[in-house]
């Protein structure tokens, strides 16, 4: 796999609860950030929180690197969609996506992940090792989908209350 192709990561899952409960959790800053591990915290900083538009600033960190973003909501359609692209809008780093869709047991939520095609850290990284793009590339999308699947698990205890 290259950068040139957009790589990508969605993981899937059934969460006992409604899709806009969901949704709600998915579109909480504070919520998101004490679920998984990269994402440490993040502060809405333009437009109405959580909607079209709308900017955060997120607090990231992966070993011991630390680091800034700023993200736009793209889309934000309760109970159906909530979606932020990480970077420049015209050159995006990477795009968020939660989709969600009643099924029988709750909300089926899909958590999906694409790179590209603008600046990054693993860019950068494979600048450096070229000949290692693939190699790089699989394991910055298995520590994401490691990732993802904490921040489904941690949506599933929170609308558990």
């Amino acid at each position: 796999m290259q950068m040139s192709d957009r790589p990508s990561v969605s993981v899937e899952t059934v969460i006992k609860a409604t899709p806009e409960r969901v949704y709600e959790v998915a579109s909480d800053l504070e919520a998101m950030a004490s679920f998984g591990t990269e994402f440490q915290r993040g502060e809405w900083s333009s437009g109405k929180p959580g909607s079209v538009g709308a900017t955060f600033t997120g607090q990231q960190r992966l070993g011991d690197s630390e680091w800034e973003t700023t993200s736009t909501v793209i889309t934000a359609t309760p109970g159906k969609e909530f979606s932020w692209v990480v970077g420049n809008v015209d050159d995006v780093t990477a795009t968020w996506t939660m989709h969600m869709r009643s099924v029988p047991d709750g909300t089926e939520v899909s958590y999906s992940f694409v790179h590209g095609p603008g600046p990054s850290g693993l860019r950068d990284r494979i600048e450096t090792y070229p000949e290692s793009e693939a190699k790089l590339i699989e394991g910055r999308l298995a520590m994401l989908q490691e990732n993802m699947v904490k921040t489904l698990e941690g949506i599933r205890r929170r609308t558990a209350r």
